[in-house]
C-alpha cells in the first residue's frame, strides 16, 4: 500500500509541475496578445463622422483594412525604421525616424530630412515655419493643415502609436510622398 501512495504523490507532483508550466505558457500567450503588437485601426470620415476603416496596423505592418495576407503590407516598422513591403529587411529601408524627423534612407544629413514633427504638426523638410505645415496630429486625429477644426479632420487612428508608426500610416494613406 505504501508503494501506491508514493506513486500517487510522485504523479501528483509531476502533474502539479506540468500545470504550472501550462499556466505560465498561457500567461505568456495572453501578455503577447495584448502587447504593443496589437492591431490599430485607421478610419476615414467627412470631418464629422469617422465611418470607414481604411487601414490597419497589425504587428507593425500597415495593411489594407480587410486583408488576411501579410504580403499585402504597404510598410513595415522596425524600431525607428520604415521598410517598404512586408518583410522588414534592411534592403527595403525607405525612411528612418530620428529626433522627430523623417529621413530618407539611413539619413545622416539635413538634406535628407523629408518631414519634421514638432508641436503636434508635420512640416515639410527641415522646417518649423508655419507655412510649411502639412498636417497636424492631435488626440489621435490627423487634420489637414495647421487647424484642428472638426471639418479639417481626415483620419482617426484608434490606439496608441509611435512616431514611426504614424509616419508609416501617413505614407500608406498617400498623405506623404
Amino acid at each position: 500500500m505504501r508503494s501506491l501512495e508514493r506513486i500517487y504523490v510522485a504523479s501528483f507532483a509531476q502533474n502539479k509541475a506540468s500545470i504550472k508550466k501550462m499556466m505560465f505558457l498561457l500567461a505568456c500567450i495572453f501578455l503577447f496578445s495584448v502587447s504593443g503588437l496589437a492591431q490599430i485601426r485607421v478610419f476615414s470620415g467627412n470631418g464629422h463622422y469617422f465611418t470607414d476603416m481604411v487601414l490597419r496596423l497589425d504587428n507593425n505592418r500597415t495593411l489594407p483594412p480587410f486583408g488576411y495576407s501579410v504580403n499585402d503590407a504597404f510598410y513595415t516598422v522596425v524600431g525607428n525604421k520604415i521598410m517598404k513591403g512586408p518583410m522588414g529587411s534592411e534592403f527595403d529601408l525607405v525612411y528612418t525616424v530620428r529626433d522627430n524627423k523623417l529621413y530618407t534612407g539611413q539619413g545622416m544629413y539635413t538634406s535628407q530630412i523629408a518631414y519634421t514633427f514638432a508641436d503636434d504638426k508635420i512640416y515639410r523638410g527641415d522646417s518649423n515655419f508655419e507655412l510649411d505645415v502639412l498636417y497636424n496630429f492631435r488626440e489621435n486625429v490627423i487634420y489637414a493643415g495647421s487647424q484642428s477644426f472638426s471639418t479639417d479632420a481626415l483620419f482617426l487612428v484608434e490606439g496608441e502609436i509611435t512616431l514611426a508608426q504614424l509616419f508609416a500610416i501617413m505614407l500608406s494613406l498617400d498623405l506623404l510622398a
